[in-house]
């Protein structure tokens, strides 16, 4: 990983309703938009989050913004930017919102267990396996004072946490001056020089969690390459990319 980028955050576009800053932002990279092009809006009528599931939000509440960002590393290593913008958006909401978050691998912030931010990276690549350009999507919630039923447990805004209403303006500057940062230093120094950082941050070690294939176990530490490492019984350690959910109990 060499090189340096564009600041991200250099361009943004602001809209007040699409469909997904995901699919927006995904024009402009198809047009040759530059990295760090950024895409903010007030509403998603369609969000999305991993797995194909719906961001919820109401317009105004939350802070929707993708940015572009076009690496020169192979597909296997784009995982590890939700890693990457989780720690960027921990370190924002810590700032400028005195709260102190916590991260739960791979694309989750949460603040008092609850969730309050999430990540999401589609990538796109070329005939060499080699990355054409990453989406990276990040919402947070900001002025919700309540959430749909089936969320309302597991979910909280600024607003819930503090009582105030979040300058929505401040908190975009200083996640895109964190991610900035992050980001030039993984592409010179890959994962392993944010990982102790994420290590300290982070919500998942020494919880229960669920394996795609069914299984259960504690996870222990995050690889040198953004895996999960979760012990499975017997001194069996397994590596992990993607979790069905914390097991319950």
């Amino acid at each position: 990983m060499i090189g340096v980028a564009p600041r991200v955050g250099a361009i943004i576009h602001s809209r007040d309703t699409v469909g997904s800053t995901q699919t927006a932002l995904a024009e402009f990279a198809g047009a040759g938009a530059p990295e760090g092009t950024a895409v903010i809006a007030r509403h998603q009528t369609a969000g999305r989050g991993r797995r194909g599931r719906q961001w919820w939000d109401e317009p105004g509440e939350s802070l929707l913004v993708s940015v572009l960002l076009r690496p020169r590393v192979k597909t296997a290593h784009v995982p590890q930017l939700s890693l990457v913008a989780g720690l960027a958006v921990a370190e924002a909401l810590e700032r400028t919102a005195g709260v102190s978050p916590r991260i739960r691998w791979p694309n989750d912030v949460l603040v008092g267990g609850r969730k309050i931010s999430g990540v999401l990276a589609e990538a796109s690549s070329g005939a060499d396996g080699g990355v054409t350009h990453v989406l990276l999507g990040i919402g947070i919630n900001l002025a919700q004072r309540e959430f749909p039923a089936e969320i309302e447990g597991r979910a909280t805004s600024l607003r819930v946490l503090t009582g105030r209403s979040p300058d929505p303006g401040r908190i975009l500057a200083a996640l895109l001056e964190s991610m900035d940062r992050r980001y030039q230093r993984w592409l010179v120094e890959g994962f392993p020089t944010l990982r102790q950082e994420w290590r300290d941050r982070a919500s998942t070690l020494g919880e229960r969690v669920r394996m795609p294939d069914g299984g259960e176990g504690v996870a222990v530490d995050v690889a040198e390459d953004g895996a999960l490492l979760v012990e499975a019984g017997a001194g069996v350690v397994r590596r992990v990319v993607s979790l069905l959910a914390a097991a319950e109990g």
